[in-house]
């Protein structure tokens, strides 16, 4: 009799490139999810610094890591992940951002036949937010049409707080790998995916943190919710 082995219901996709100063907060805030049914999938673009021997040393048995060398284009490592992944479900994760421990939990409780797109606020963090500066990265719901609301808004969908069908992402062909996209291939891809389907599901709640820091700045994409 062969013993059926339950597939993750989430893949977090986490690329990683010289992130030795903050890996270790987002493995962590994995591995402490309430919920378990998921895998993690890394994948690390030629790191100097220690960080695959950090990740090395504080990985657990869901984790698997794979090595590329993309010269910095994280929509390939991103895609790499995917291709890789064994569940329904794909989260992202930045390596300089967490999530809190009931994030995949919480989200979890949303995903019906419904839903194709969830998203969550965020709390921006800084290197210096102990003391001042901690603010809610402002997400927002969007309206339909979403596609149409998404390109008057600009992008208020923060990339560690999206969890997504997979077979989405295959639909529209992957994460776009051009460099003339990059720190902006999120946006893209999310435009793409409301192009095909309207259901997106905002969660207003703070699931995760945001890390903004001197590295960040030319490559992290900014949320905010519009006043209007």
């Amino acid at each position: 009799k062969k013993i059926k082995i339950m597939k993750p219901t989430f893949s977090v996709i986490l690329p990683c490139w010289n992130s030795i100063n903050f890996i270790e907060r987002s493995i962590t805030s994995l591995k402490n999810q309430t919920y378990k049914n998921f895998e993690v999938i890394i994948i690390d673009d030629s790191s100097s610094d220690g960080t695959l021997e950090k990740i090395n040393e504080i990985k657990d048995s869901r984790m698997k890591v794979y090595r590329i060398n993309s010269n910095r284009v994280v929509a390939k490592s991103r895609n790499l992940g995917i291709e890789k992944s064994q569940g329904e479900w794909i989260a992202f994760l930045d390596s300089d951002d967490w999530w809190t421990q009931d994030k995949l939990e919480y989200c979890k409780k949303y995903i019906n036949g419904e839903v194709d797109l969830i998203y969550h606020d965020l709390q921006i963090e800084t290197e210096r937010s102990k003391y001042f500066n901690r603010k809610q990265n402002k997400s927002c719901k969007l309206k339909k049409p979403i596609l149409i609301d998404l390109l008057i808004k600009g992008n208020v969908i923060s990339n560690s707080s999206v969890v997504v069908r997979k077979n989405l992402i295959r639909e529209i062909g992957g994460i776009n790998e051009s460099r003339d996209l990059a720190a902006s291939e999120d946006y893209n891809t999310w435009l793409r995916i409301a192009s095909l389907t309207d259901r997106f599901l905002f969660l207003p709640r703070i699931l995760g943190y945001y890390f903004l820091h001197d590295k960040s700045y030319s490559n992290k994409d900014m949320s905010s919710c519009p006043l209007s």
